[in-house]
């Protein structure tokens, strides 16, 4: 949250499928990842911790936060604006090219819109597999050898 309070808890298991604690909350909260301060020139807002680490990995200047999905990312988008109103913002979205109506794409947009932020999606080369859907797959996935 934005006020440094544990609002919930995410499990993952072995097979990458997610739980939050029962009972927790997610609206407008989020998940630190990297540089976390008082006032960050820029801010990288993603759905999820892993997709989050590869974004810092590759901006270790930025501050990076995972919005836990992509239902979520507007209401952080949003708080974020009003915590840090002069922050360069930046919506890293996820790509659910395979799945109707592209929630990943579609979620980010609203938030970019919502919080004056730039919009950043993967840029897929041509021979990338259609199953990567973010930052994190497309990493991993050139790192094997784009095979």
């Amino acid at each position: 949250a934005f006020n440094n309070a544990i609002t919930s808890l995410q499990f993952i298991d072995p097979d990458g499928n997610k739980r939050l604690l029962s009972n927790g909350r997610k609206k407008g909260c989020y998940i630190p990842v990297s540089n976390i301060n008082e006032s960050p020139s820029r801010l990288i807002i993603c759905e999820g911790f892993a997709t989050g680490c590869t974004l810092a990995n590759n901006e270790p200047v930025s501050t990076v936060i995972a919005a836990i999905d992509a239902g979520n990312l507007k209401n952080v988008a949003i708080a974020s604006r009003e915590k840090w109103p002069d922050a360069e913002i930046i919506i890293a979205g996820d790509d659910d090219r395979l799945t109707k109506g592209n929630p990943g794409a579609t979620k980010a947009r609203e938030a970019a819109l919502a919080a004056s932020a730039q919009l950043c999606l993967p840029e897929w080369p041509e021979n990338a597999p259609e199953h990567l859907t973010d930052f994190n797959d497309l990493a991993n996935w050139l790192k094997e050898g784009a095979s």
